[in-house]
Protein backbone atom coordinates (compact mmCIF):
# COMPACT_ATOMS: atom_id res chain seq x y z
CA UNK A 1 0.00 0.00 0.00
CA UNK A 2 2.74 2.33 0.90
CA UNK A 3 4.43 2.04 -2.53
CA UNK A 4 1.01 3.17 -4.03
CA UNK A 5 0.77 6.19 -2.23
CA UNK A 6 4.26 7.15 -2.87
CA UNK A 7 3.45 6.35 -6.90
CA UNK A 8 0.32 8.69 -6.13
CA UNK A 9 2.01 11.36 -4.87
CA UNK A 10 5.14 11.19 -7.25
CA UNK A 11 2.78 11.48 -10.55
CA UNK A 12 0.45 13.90 -8.84
CA UNK A 13 3.94 16.12 -8.63
CA UNK A 14 5.00 15.14 -12.16
CA UNK A 15 1.59 16.24 -13.48
CA UNK A 16 1.23 19.66 -11.52
CA UNK A 17 4.50 20.55 -13.19
CA UNK A 18 2.95 19.96 -16.45
CA UNK A 19 -0.20 21.98 -15.63
CA UNK A 20 2.16 24.83 -14.43
CA UNK A 21 4.51 24.38 -17.70
CA UNK A 22 2.13 24.23 -19.90
CA UNK A 23 -0.82 26.36 -18.08
CA UNK A 24 -3.62 23.95 -17.99
CA UNK A 25 -4.28 20.17 -16.96
CA UNK A 26 -3.48 17.15 -19.24
CA UNK A 27 -6.90 16.86 -20.97
CA UNK A 28 -7.35 15.94 -24.77
CA UNK A 29 -9.03 13.08 -26.33
CA UNK A 30 -10.86 10.77 -24.57
CA UNK A 31 -9.29 12.82 -20.95
CA UNK A 32 -7.44 9.66 -19.95
CA UNK A 33 -4.22 7.99 -19.96
CA UNK A 34 -1.02 10.07 -20.77
CA UNK A 35 0.00 10.76 -24.24
CA UNK A 36 2.73 12.59 -25.99
CA UNK A 37 4.08 15.46 -23.86
CA UNK A 38 2.39 13.64 -20.75
CA UNK A 39 4.69 10.81 -21.31
CA UNK A 40 7.33 13.05 -21.16
CA UNK A 41 6.17 14.78 -18.21
CA UNK A 42 5.64 11.60 -16.39
CA UNK A 43 9.16 9.72 -17.82
CA UNK A 44 10.68 12.91 -16.45
CA UNK A 45 10.01 11.66 -12.97
CA UNK A 46 10.96 8.43 -13.76
CA UNK A 47 7.46 7.27 -14.05
CA UNK A 48 7.79 4.00 -15.91
CA UNK A 49 4.79 2.00 -14.31
CA UNK A 50 1.81 4.46 -15.31
CA UNK A 51 0.20 1.89 -17.93
CA UNK A 52 0.69 -1.25 -15.24
CA UNK A 53 -1.40 -2.19 -12.83
CA UNK A 54 -1.67 -0.62 -9.42
CA UNK A 55 -0.37 -2.37 -6.46
CA UNK A 56 -4.17 -2.24 -5.40
CA UNK A 57 -5.11 -3.94 -8.43
CA UNK A 58 -6.75 -1.11 -11.34
CA UNK A 59 -5.56 0.94 -13.58
CA UNK A 60 -3.64 4.55 -13.43
CA UNK A 61 -5.74 7.24 -15.33
CA UNK A 62 -6.51 10.50 -14.61
CA UNK A 63 -9.81 12.74 -14.67
CA UNK A 64 -9.84 16.14 -16.17
CA UNK A 65 -13.27 17.95 -15.59
CA UNK A 66 -14.82 21.15 -15.93
CA UNK A 67 -14.38 21.73 -11.84
CA UNK A 68 -11.19 19.53 -11.13
CA UNK A 69 -8.98 16.88 -12.08
CA UNK A 70 -7.11 13.99 -10.33
CA UNK A 71 -4.79 11.44 -10.37
CA UNK A 72 -7.34 7.81 -10.54
CA UNK A 73 -7.31 4.36 -10.11
CA UNK A 74 -9.94 2.33 -11.61
CA UNK A 75 -11.40 -0.49 -10.48
CA UNK A 76 -8.72 -1.35 -7.36
CA UNK A 77 -9.37 -4.99 -6.58
CA UNK A 78 -8.93 -4.36 -2.90
CA UNK A 79 -12.27 -3.72 -0.09
CA UNK A 80 -13.63 -0.51 0.42
CA UNK A 81 -11.81 -1.31 3.84
CA UNK A 82 -8.77 -1.35 2.72
CA UNK A 83 -9.01 1.69 0.45
CA UNK A 84 -9.82 3.90 3.45
CA UNK A 85 -6.64 2.48 4.97
CA UNK A 86 -4.79 3.85 1.64
CA UNK A 87 -6.82 7.24 1.97
CA UNK A 88 -5.25 7.66 5.67
CA UNK A 89 -1.65 7.43 4.09
CA UNK A 90 -1.89 10.27 1.75
CA UNK A 91 -5.27 12.09 2.87
CA UNK A 92 -7.62 12.02 5.90
CA UNK A 93 -9.10 8.71 5.89
CA UNK A 94 -12.35 9.81 4.65
CA UNK A 95 -13.66 8.32 0.91
CA UNK A 96 -16.19 11.10 0.68
CA UNK A 97 -13.77 14.66 1.16
CA UNK A 98 -10.27 15.38 1.61
CA UNK A 99 -7.64 15.31 -1.67
CA UNK A 100 -8.59 10.89 -1.69
CA UNK A 101 -12.24 10.40 -2.74
CA UNK A 102 -14.24 7.57 -4.19
CA UNK A 103 -16.63 8.35 -7.18
CA UNK A 104 -18.00 5.25 -7.65
CA UNK A 105 -15.33 2.37 -8.54
CA UNK A 106 -13.45 5.32 -9.03
CA UNK A 107 -10.87 7.16 -6.82
CA UNK A 108 -9.44 10.09 -7.58
CA UNK A 109 -6.22 12.12 -5.61
CA UNK A 110 -7.71 15.36 -6.16
CA UNK A 111 -5.00 17.69 -7.86
CA UNK A 112 -7.28 21.30 -8.23
CA UNK A 113 -10.48 22.02 -8.04
CA UNK A 114 -12.69 25.14 -9.34
CA UNK A 115 -11.26 28.14 -6.95
CA UNK A 116 -7.91 26.16 -5.32
CA UNK A 117 -5.11 25.85 -6.96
Amino acid sequence: MAECARKVILAADALDEYAAAVGTCPCGGDRRGPRGDVMDALAAFNIDWWNDSTELGGDWSWFCGSDDWAIAISNPKVSDRRMRQFDQLIDDGDLSAGMFRRYGSIYCYVLTQKGRV
